[in-house]
């Protein structure tokens, strides 16, 4: 590969950098000696973004075709299962919000979709419901964030979450002045695999439970459903306070909202009662809190110790 000369990079599109780092991270396995390159090219983006701030838009239903098509492709957490479900969550109680760069002003880099509701939600089968009641947002006092997806594979490690959930809260606080709560209905998805893995290693009555999980029936089976919940949400309490990737909590999606001061509230049994939440986490979700007036503190708790702030509901389950 010719050397890069990222010193002329002004005169450059910005979208051939991004688009050029996705190329690099797909080859990298087979030219590893084109590792330098895309350092190169990572910590010039991050550079760039960092004195160049992206800008925040709302995406609606007048939002360029373009657009809309890629909000569809790159939502990560919650797929899109038709036109219908695109529509609902652009309605009066649903918010979709980009971030965008004035070089690349159809692309989206990260976007997240909010639903307004009356209480802090754990059930974003009901959210995600397209048949759903519209609600006014002038009755509801919550802003629930569902979901977060990048959509640029270029933009890898280059950090937009917190800078994105900063702007929708203040721009929901300016328009919306009824909204006073700001959480989220979270995907706890590396769960599965480590209860999975504790049943493997220790057997016995965790690996009884792992079986019943494997099968379908129980979703179905009330007193089944009732003793799992039992056993399952202290096991997920432990999984999100007590798991370990080094010195930062196992979870990737704990990671990210702790690291952004958010505290953990609650856990939910049957959340997500998707394919995907099923295989993810039983269908148990996570609610994140953004106390404002905290968010600072335990940004920087965070940052220092990797202490996971909880509530003592949750504290108290994991025991």
């Amino acid at each position: 590969m010719s050397t890069l000369h990222l010193s002329s990079a002004s005169s450059q599109s910005l979208a051939a950098l991004v688009h050029l780092r996705a190329r690099l991270l797909r080859a990298l396995g087979r030219h590893p000696s084109w590792t330098a390159a895309e350092t190169r090219v990572a910590d010039y983006l991050r550079a760039h973004f960092a004195a160049n701030a992206p800008e925040l838009r709302q995406i609606d239903s007048s939002s360029p075709p373009v657009v809309l098509d890629q909000i569809v492709r790159y939502e990560a957490v919650h797929a899109f299962r038709g036109p219908r479900d695109l529509s609902r969550r652009l309605q009066a109680d649903r918010r979709c919000y980009a971030l965008f760069s004035p070089a690349m002003p159809n692309e989206p880099l990260v976007f997240t979709e909010v639903a307004f509701t009356r209480v802090i939600s754990g059930d974003v089968s009901a959210i995600l419901d397209s048949n759903g009641r519209v609600d006014d947002p002038a009755s509801c006092d919550c802003a629930m964030f569902y979901s977060i997806s990048s959509c640029q594979d270029g933009l890898r490690g280059v950090p937009f979450g917190n800078t994105l959930i900063r702007q929708v809260v203040d721009r929901l606080q300016e328009e919306l002045p009824c909204i006073r709560t700001f959480a989220t209905v979270s995907p706890v998805p590396g769960f599965g695999r480590w209860v999975s893995d504790l049943a493997r290693r220790n057997g016995g009555e965790l690996a009884d439970l792992v079986a019943v999980l494997d099968g379908e029936r129980w979703r179905d089976e009330r007193d089944t459903s009732t003793r799992l919940e039992a056993e399952l949400l202290p096991l997920c309490a432990s999984y999100l306070l007590h798991a370990k990737r080094g010195t930062e909590p196992l979870d990737a999606v704990a990671r990210f909202h702790l690291g952004n001061g958010a505290r953990l509230e609650r856990i939910n049994w049957l959340g997500d009662r998707s394919d995907a939440g099923f295989e993810r986490s039983a269908g148990i979700t996570a609610n994140y809190l953004y106390d404002l007036p905290h968010v600072e503190t335990n940004s920087q708790a965070y940052r220092n110790t990797h202490a996971v702030i909880a509530s003592r509901q949750v504290q108290f389950l994991a025991r």
